[in-house]
This record gives C-alpha cells, sequence and structure tokens, in this order.
C-alpha cells in the first residue's frame, strides 16, 4: 500500500469529523462529555458497582468506533488501477486476405479476432524458362567500343557516389544510444513507433507510471502532437491511472523560439546522457504486485495501435 499526502490529510479530517460528531451525540443523547476525565471516571465507578448503565451509551461507543474504523479502510484500502486494452478490430483484415488470396486458409476458424495472421506470402515471380545452348552453339559476339571519337552505343556506367550515409543510419544511431543510456539508467525501452509523419527515437517507461518520448531533429510542435496523441488514448483507455508523459528533443529546429516549457531540450545526447545519470529510473515498490509488468503490457498494446492511425 502506497502512504500518500493526500491520504493521511484525509484521515485526519475524517477523524477530527468522527469527533465532533461522536461529541455532539453524547452530549445530547446522555449529557456525557467524552473530552472530560470525570465522565469517564464516574463510567468507570458505576461499571466497578455493576450499577446498570443504558444499553444505547454502549452501541454508541461501538458504532463510533466501527464507523472511525471503517472509514479510515475506505480512504487507506488499495485501489486495484482498471487498465482497458484497446480492442484492435482485424476481422475485417482476415476476411481480405482470405477473399484476395483462396489458397491462404485460417488454420483455426474458431479462434477470436486477436489470433496472429500469418505470414504474408510474396507474390510468385513467373520468369521465361531458361533454354540451355547445346555444345555445338557458338558464343554470342561481343561488340567492343572503339578508341576514337566515335559514339557508342553501350551505356554509360554509374559512378559510385561518395555522398555521405542516409539520414537513417543517423537516426539509428542516434536510437541505439539514447536505447543505451535508459537501460543503463534501470527504464525498460520499447519499440519507437512512426505516427503519422513523425518517426519518434524514443519511447521508454519507467516505476510510478511515467514514459520518457524522444526525437531527434524535430521541432518542439511535433513533439507536443505526438505527446496530445498518446494522452489523448490514454484518456480513453484509462479510468482512475494518469500516466506521466516526459518529452525531450535534440536539435529542435525552433529551439531558439520554443514556447514549451514542458520539452526538454538538449544539444547533443551527451547532454541526455548526463541528465539522465541524475535522474535515473526509482526502484518499483515493494507492494507493486506485477502492476508495472501489466503497465508494461498495456504500453505495447498502445504503441501497436497508435502506429496504425
Amino acid at each position: 500500500m502506497r502512504i500518500r499526502f493526500d491520504n493521511i490529510l484525509l484521515c485526519i479530517l475524517w477523524l477530527l469529523a468522527v469527533t465532533l460528531g461522536a461529541c455532539f451525540w453524547f452530549n445530547t443523547v446522555f449529557g456525557f462529555d467524552i473530552f472530560s476525565a470525570s465522565h469517564w471516571g464516574y463510567v468507570a465507578s458505576m461499571q466497578a458497582a455493576r450499577t446498570p448503565i443504558k444499553t444505547g451509551f454502549y452501541i454508541s461507543v461501538a458504532t463510533t468506533i466501527f464507523i472511525t474504523i471503517f472509514g479510515l479502510y475506505l480512504i487507506l484500502r488499495p485501489r486495484m488501477r482498471k487498465i482497458r486494452l484497446p480492442i484492435m478490430h482485424v476481422s475485417n483484415i482476415i476476411n481480405k486476405e482470405t477473399t484476395d488470396n483462396p489458397s491462404i486458409t485460417p488454420q483455426n476458424p474458431d479462434a477470436s479476432t486477436l489470433d496472429i495472421l500469418p505470414a504474408e506470402l510474396p507474390p510468385a515471380q513467373t520468369s521465361a524458362p531458361k533454354t540451355i545452348p547445346g555444345a555445338n552453339a557458338r558464343p554470342p559476339r561481343l561488340v567492343l567500343p572503339t578508341l576514337n571519337g566515335n559514339y557508342t552505343s553501350s551505356q554509360p556506367t554509374q559512378r559510385i557516389s561518395s555522398s555521405p550515409p542516409p539520414q537513417s543510419n543517423n537516426i539509428d544511431a542516434d536510437a541505439a544510444a539514447l536505447r543505451e543510456i535508459f537501460i543503463a539508467a534501470g527504464y525498460t525501452v520499447k519499440p519507437n513507433p512512426r505516427i503519422g509523419t513523425l518517426q519518434t527515437t524514443l519511447i521508454a517507461i519507467g516505476a510510478n507510471e511515467t514514459m520518457w518520448i524522444g526525437c531527434v531533429g524535430l521541432k518542439t510542435t511535433d513533439v507536443r502532437t505526438i505527446i496530445e496523441k498518446f494522452q489523448q488514448i490514454f484518456s480513453d483507455t484509462l479510468d482512475e491511472t494518469s500516466i506521466e508523459i516526459n518529452g525531450f528533443v535534440i536539435n529542435a529546429p525552433d529551439a531558439p523560439t520554443s514556447e514549451f516549457t514542458d520539452i526538454m531540450m538538449f544539444n547533443s545526447i551527451d547532454q541526455v546522457r548526463e541528465y539522465i545519470r541524475q535522474n535515473p529510473n526509482p526502484p518499483l515498490a515493494a507492494d507493486d504486485d506485477g502492476m508495472f509488468d501489466a503497465y508494461s503490457q498495456y504500453i505495447d498494446a498502445v504503441i501497436t495501435h497508435i502506429g496504425k492511425i
């Protein structure tokens, strides 16, 4: 059970309310002051002398104690968080695949719509049969280009480009570096989905329902769009649990003019490494009871779903 500051304040408020109500009840009905030591001494002397006391007095004391304990239980009782995973309707996809390719038949017709689809087979390539030349066949004549100024009919060969590797290699390297940084800090790294035309570089989760979203080279407005899409799915599928999203971007083009104060901006991966080293993932609570595993599975389902939007 996680002790929270707001629960402590609620317990104090409840005890004050029960005490005030009990004081009013005993003063009105029995003329008894629960804060007076002499009154309690008088009750003790009557009990010692076996003098009859109204049964309603004992019932009122027992009822007050029960109401106090029951109210504290309602405030401090562990609440099981309800996580509703988004349901992906893939029955239409199965019917379409079966219609387009009759040779693919479902192996289990009674399975639910969330069964894993069979791997899509590549289209068969038809090629003309190759003819094997006979032993007496002459090899084709080679037409060599002349070395004079005449034009030749041969096509020019392509030059090997000396341009730098494509940008995807740099993104993969940045993603691998960020992945190592967050794994070393104790976070759980998830796959990086593409949300529309925006590619995320890092998705990681940690204790206390926290989530990290990192991008490289995107504008802060694009990072804000990604965060809002995740928050929309969380609000649609979660009842009581709130997930804290921490967004950051490296080399944002609009960093000098950005108006978002909740999105962290870094100039290099080394700055991210230093920041995460100072803010590692806190350890799980002793009474976690598998809630982090359920949270991790929920994020996996959200990432799979958001990549198809």
